[in-house]
């Protein structure tokens, strides 16, 4: 099947995750960490009741949540302009598919830059579904107008990756961004022989 979007996770590829570097500084809370994070992705929390729960969780306050860890998240800007450079190639749909929880995704990329980057952009919360369900991406597949199989998914987590194949998509694992544009370039490449 030809290729016809390319879809890319947020959080570990274009923005640095605030979330792994909770579970790398409280390994042992990784479960609880993740339960609060799955409330925040489907929508069922704000982000300060997010903020005020992992507070509490780890024994800081919110206001250090919200700058050690979100403070210190920051966008990569080589990603952002691979990203840039594919929508503007015209040659594939792009699309963002994030789980996160309202109030997070704007401050990393606002509104009025999205249209630039992205055809679609689905974001958990506001639909009630998070990677690695299956449904979350047939959606993102449909309002791309595209069926499953013809999309790759970029993701940094093996988990949604192997959601994403579950779905019928193929999936690339970013570690970083040299790794993900050759494996990409090579799934492209074969596609095309």
């Amino acid at each position: 099947m030809v290729v016809k979007a390319i879809i890319f996770d947020c959080f570990g590829v274009l923005v640095t995750s605030a979330r792994n570097k909770l579970s790398h500084d409280y390994p042992k809370l990784r479960t609880q960490i993740d339960d609060i994070g799955h409330q925040s992705d489907y929508g069922m929390t704000s982000r300060q009741q997010f903020d005020d729960s992992l507070a509490e969780l780890v024994g800081i306050t919110s206001n250090e949540v919200e700058s050690r860890y979100w403070g210190a998240s920051i966008r990569n800007e080589s990603v952002v302009n691979w990203v840039r450079d594919i929508k503007e190639s015209g040659n594939y749909k792009v699309g963002m598919l994030s789980n996160v929880g309202r109030g997070f995704f704007e401050d990393f990329l606002p509104v009025a830059e999205q249209s630039n980057l992205f055809d679609e952009v689905v974001l958990s919360y506001e639909i009630g579904m998070i990677k690695p369900e299956i449904a979350i991406y047939e959606y993102i597949a449909n309002r791309l107008g595209v069926m499953t199989n013809e999309c790759i998914m970029i993701d940094d987590m093996p988990l949604n990756i192997e959601g994403a194949k579950n779905a019928g998509m193929q999936g690339i694992q970013f570690i970083s961004i040299n790794q993900a544009m050759s494996e990409l370039e090579n799934l492209l490449g074969s596609n095309r022989a």
